[in-house]
């Protein structure tokens, strides 16, 4: 039976229940994160538990226990006994349970807070062979930097996306491309990396990070900046990046083939040097 986290217990799935006046049922007032466990040990846990403490501070959602988020994570891969597969574990904090009214709780009230892992293996055919995108004008509000449950804007979009046949989308705000809905973007021109500057626009992603410092390390040149919708005919590659699909080449963006329409030489190599950086972050470093 999976065990979850939910305020400060770990119990059976089927018996962890939360009030209907939580404020992330009825706000989506809540924050969120997901973490990457390869098999006995995690992806940069702490830049994970940074996040999410920072997405805390932005939101003004106060929990007292947040120092121990590294902690309740990995008693949650042991308690399901995901020790050796590879898996993500999911974790939210909202901002409690109160009256419904959009100003915050007063006096403030307990947050709610909730955490499962479960088995994720890599989509590795996706990793060799290159995905579609769409493209299409970002909705979403103008803090895409918290991580925050409230994801309907990113749910729509891609939801429509996959209806016709593409795998993610490529979100345009004020005619530049800004990330995906659950992954961040890269293009390359004439062996250069470009992807968008941090902002309010995307969120910081962890594996974004990596891919930045793999790149300083081996001479890769990188230019964190945005790139004009209307310079995709010119890129000669592009990837997308998460937690969950590591490094995925992309092939077209809508009716646009990017470069030969397949994995390039940047691509590929900035994805050998992930998969090292991976190995080596392991218990055995």
């Amino acid at each position: 039976m999976n065990t979850v986290y939910l305020n400060g217990q770990f119990v059976p799935a089927d018996k962890a229940t939360i009030s209907p006046d939580d404020r992330g049922f009825l706000f989506g007032d809540s924050v969120y994160e997901v973490a990457r466990w390869y098999g006995g040990y995690f992806l940069d846990l702490p830049g994970h538990a940074a996040r999410l403490r920072r997405s805390l501070k932005e939101t003004r959602i106060e929990w007292d226990e947040a120092g121990s988020i590294e902690e309740i994570l990995e008693e949650l891969i042991h308690r399901n006994s995901l020790g050796g597969d590879c898996a993500i574990v999911y974790f939210q904090v909202t901002r409690g349970a109160a009256r419904r009214s959009h100003a915050f709780p007063s006096p403030p009230v307990k947050p709610t807070v909730y955490g499962f892992a479960r088995s994720l293996s890599i989509d590795t055919l996706a990793c060799e062979r290159g995905v579609n995108l769409w493209l299409t004008p970002d909705p979403r509000w103008n803090r895409c930097d918290i991580k925050t449950t409230a994801l309907i804007a990113n749910i729509l979009p891609y939801q429509e996306a996959q209806e016709k046949g593409f795998a993610e989308v490529c979100f345009v705000r004020n005619g530049v491309v800004t990330e995906g809905a659950h992954s961040n973007i890269f293009f390359v021109r004439e062996g250069t990396l470009y992807t968008h500057p941090e902002s309010n626009d995307i969120l910081s992603g962890i594996t974004r990070k990596i891919v930045i410092a793999l790149a300083a390390e081996h001479g890769i040149p990188l230019v964190t900046e945005a790139v004009a919708a209307d310079m995709i005919p010119y890129m000669q590659e592009a990837f997308i990046c998460n937690t969950t699909g590591e490094i995925v080449p992309v092939l077209k963006i809508t009716d646009q083939v990017i470069g030969e329409g397949s994995p390039g030489p940047v691509t590929r190599k900035i994805y050998r040097l992930f998969r090292t950086w991976v190995q080596a972050a392991g218990p055995a470093r």
